[in-house]
């Protein structure tokens, strides 16, 4: 099994609350996070899988860069993450951000030889979250 990676940059906005609780509940659960911030987010996505025979890649690296693009980063790129469809009723947290993004990307990289095998994004360049998929 070889592992190939491509790795993307985005800023967007955020900020965690639970529909759910009281104001100040989400302020006792959330602190600071609870107020509108953003971050400078990285998300590598990791795919495994065996060398094609024809080309000699698990994936061309181009084409993972381009399903990126188009599936996470040209939707939340710049953007305030609690008013995007994809977390619609969700807390824009990293580790939901990287299981949604894991949604939306597993079925769009699977082909013949390959399959998703991980969503990692950093928040900041000492926090970060690593999704494998399923619970």
């Amino acid at each position: 099994m070889i592992y190939i990676t491509r790795k993307e940059q985005f800023s967007a906005s955020h900020l965690l609350a639970n529909a759910e609780l009281t104001a100040e509940e989400n302020l006792e659960l959330f602190g600071k996070c609870n107020n509108l911030h953003g971050h400078n987010y990285y998300l590598e996505v990791t795919v495994c899988g065996t060398p094609d025979t024809k080309s000699g890649y698990v994936m061309d690296l181009k084409y993972l860069k381009d399903i990126i693009t188009e599936e996470i980063i040209g939707k939340v790129d710049h953007r305030f993450l609690n008013e995007i469809e994809m977390f619609r009723n969700v807390i824009p947290t990293t580790e939901n951000m990287a299981m949604v993004f894991w949604k939306i990307l597993s079925d769009r990289v699977q082909t013949g030889n390959a399959q998703l095998y991980s969503v990692k994004i950093y928040e900041t360049e000492k926090n970060f979250v690593l999704y494998k998929g399923g619970l």
